[in-house]
């Protein structure tokens, strides 16, 4: 008798154990990852590795490197001190306090030059009383214009040598213009130009120049020529000691003549002359001071007829004013 249930004409499909081990290698083994471990691995090898490096650079150093490491810096060392230029004494020449430093590297090529010696200070102070007699002024040379040939005129200055000046000589023309020397070799005179006279001199020189320039041209050119003209005699007298003087005021009427000369621009060239004399360290002589009045002119009993050039009077306050402005 057929049973409740109702039979299909499919069977079960059954696997054999041989066919799921075949299976089962060919998948291979079954395998967890995990990323963390790997992570720690690589850490605690770093850790490892940089302590064996530690400990052989700590307590098995290298002699070879050692050795180049030493030498090395003996050798910055070494040029450090070339560099410089100082020369250390050994242990037996120390006790000699000897030092041997190049000057030459002291001065740097990006800063201008520093004229030699000791620096001036300008204008010249003053002295009540002079320390000097009126015999230094035969020991100095006067180099000028018409104010200083007037000078040697009267008298003031010795002659032939105490001065170079003549009525046209100008900071244009003192290369070409001669001054006429009154040394008695003829009735004359002998000529001479300045910068000749002066050669390989080692007495104080006096400069002043300005006044004849100022009439027709401005204060900036004539100081910028009055520059080159020091610095030639500078040149040619090395070891002479140059003093610049200021030059004078003017008169009233000279302020208002047809060719005038304003006194506010001879103050402003004489400021000019200040600046150059500090910047060569050359000495300043402020002359112009004694001479002004209460006015800041020239007093006219002081002046020539044309109000500009100065009396014998005047010429004698001028270098009474010199000797007691000599720096000790």
């Amino acid at each position: 008798m057929a049973s409740g249930k109702k039979l299909t004409g499919k069977k079960p499909v059954r696997r054999s154990k041989r066919s799921v081990k075949k299976q089962q290698k060919r998948r291979g083994p079954v395998m967890r990852f995990k990323f963390s471990r790997l992570v720690l691995i690589w850490v605690l090898s770093l850790i490892i590795c940089f302590g064996a490096y530690l400990y052989k650079v700590n307590f098995h150093p290298d002699p070879e490197k050692t050795t180049d490491t030493e030498s090395s810096a003996v050798v910055e060392e070494s040029s450090l001190a070339e560099e410089s230029s100082v020369y250390v004494p050994d242990s037996d020449e120390s006790s000699q306090g000897d030092s041997l430093i190049d000057v030459s590297l002291a001065e740097s090529e990006d800063e201008p030059a520093v004229p030699a010696g000791p620096k001036k200070i300008n204008p010249v102070p003053g002295t009540v009383v002079s320390s000097h007699t009126p015999d230094y002024l035969d020991t100095c040379a006067f180099i000028g214009e018409t104010n200083i040939y007037n000078l040697g005129l009267a008298g003031l200055l010795k002659a032939p040598y105490g001065y170079y000046a003549s009525e046209t000589l100008t900071l244009q023309n003192y290369q070409k213009e001669q001054v006429i020397l009154k040394d008695g070799t003829s009735p004359e005179g002998t000529g001479i130009r300045v910068l000749s006279a002066i050669r390989s001199a080692s007495c104080p020189i006096y400069l002043m120049f300005g006044t004849e320039s100022l009439s027709t041209q401005g204060a900036d050119e004539t100081a910028e020529q009055f520059r080159i003209f020091m610095n030639d005699v500078q040149a040619a007298a090395p070891e002479a000691e140059i003093f610049v003087m200021s030059i004078p005021p003017v008169t009233l009427a000279a302020e208002k003549a047809e060719k005038p000369i304003k006194n506010a621009v001879i103050d402003e060239y004489n400021s000019k002359l200040l600046e150059i004399c500090n910047e060569e360290n050359v000495y300043f002589v402020d002359t112009n001071t004694a001479l002004k009045d209460n006015n800041g002119r020239l007093d006219a009993h002081y002046a020539m007829e044309d109000g500009i050039h100065l009396t014998t009077e005047a010429g004698q306050i001028l270098l009474n004013y010199v000797l007691t402005h000599i720096p000790e």
